[in-house]
């Protein structure tokens, strides 16, 4: 039925069967099995297309609120279905400690019907998903250096951030690095070394997701990357150092890499999410955020 109304609505069996997404052999096997199964002749066919006899048009005016009641049908259902799916997006920089949040959260569901994400990237792009709703909440940080700057950009996307915790700046390296003995570092201590920081989209330094004190022309070598295992992989492998907030989780960060408190970091780091303004965290918002919150405070 469906098939014998596009193609009035078409006037060509060639143009609906492109519309329909099927061959043109297809749709006139379909047309010409109902026009046997009935016993009348649903369109005259010429050259320039095909046009409705006159059966053809007492069929379509019998058919036609049956296939919009069909469709009606099926939006109901289907809008139902998706009403009822559990959703929730998360964006975050790209933290371990999220990671472990999201896993803990999965856990505590369980709800049949499920659509949940949690998506890695940099800070301008967690603040883009959230300002346009593709995600719920934004997961990233804020510095004495950046706050002004991202503080004023959240503003602008109707955005607010919700401090979690604060914490000191420290440094990613592997296990038999140099510097790995030492009860601190301090930061010229690291200019020696290959520095990895991820690639940003945008150039400005507020955006960085690294907490170091300074920017990356500070350091001799700089090496870029874009996801969170490579840039473990590269400091388990070389001599390269990285900065952060240091909340590696157990089984949640890389036991290749440790830790060491940057001694001169005046930069604390002010770990939190972003949300629309104005508008209260729903019961799954808040509950991701209280994991958040608790995994913070444990480490």
């Amino acid at each position: 039925m469906s098939y014998i109304i596009e193609v009035e609505k078409c006037g060509s069996i060639n143009r609906a069967a492109q519309c329909l997404f099927i061959s043109q052999a297809a749709l006139s096997s379909a047309i010409a099995e109902a026009e046997k199964e009935l016993g009348i002749t649903i369109f005259h066919r010429s050259n320039r297309g095909v046009s409705l006899t006159d059966d053809g048009r007492s069929l379509i005016a019998m058919i036609t609120p049956l296939v919009e009641g069909n469709r009606k049908i099926s939006r109901y259902y289907s809008e139902q279905n998706a009403e009822n799916r559990v959703r929730l997006s998360i964006a975050s920089q790209r933290y371990p400690f999220c990671a472990k949040a999201f896993v803990e959260f999965l856990h505590l569901l369980n709800e049949p019907r499920l659509d949940v994400s949690l998506k890695e990237m940099e800070m301008s792009s967690v603040i883009g998903e959230v300002s346009t709703r593709q995600s719920d909440l934004g997961i990233l940080f804020v510095s004495n250096m950046t706050e002004h700057f991202i503080r004023r950009i959240l503003n602008e996307k109707h955005l607010e951030f919700f401090e979690l915790s604060t914490v000191r700046p420290r440094v990613f390296m592997r296990k038999e690095h140099p510097l790995a003995g030492k009860s601190s570092v301090h930061l010229e201590q690291l200019y020696d070394y290959p520095y990895a920081m991820f690639t940003q989209s945008e150039s400005n330094m507020n955006y960085a997701e690294e907490a170091v004190v300074g920017t990356a022309s500070d350091f001799n070598r700089v090496v870029y990357v874009n996801d969170r295992a490579t840039i473990y992989n590269i400091m388990a492998h070389t001599d390269a150092v990285s900065t952060g907030s240091g909340v590696l989780p157990d089984g949640y960060g890389d036991d290749r890499l440790v830790t060491v408190p940057l001694a001169d970091a005046d930069n604390e780091m002010r770990l939190g999410y972003i949300h629309l303004r104005g508008l209260p965290l729903n019961e799954l918002e808040q509950r991701f955020v209280d994991i958040l919150r608790r995994i913070l405070e444990d480490i």
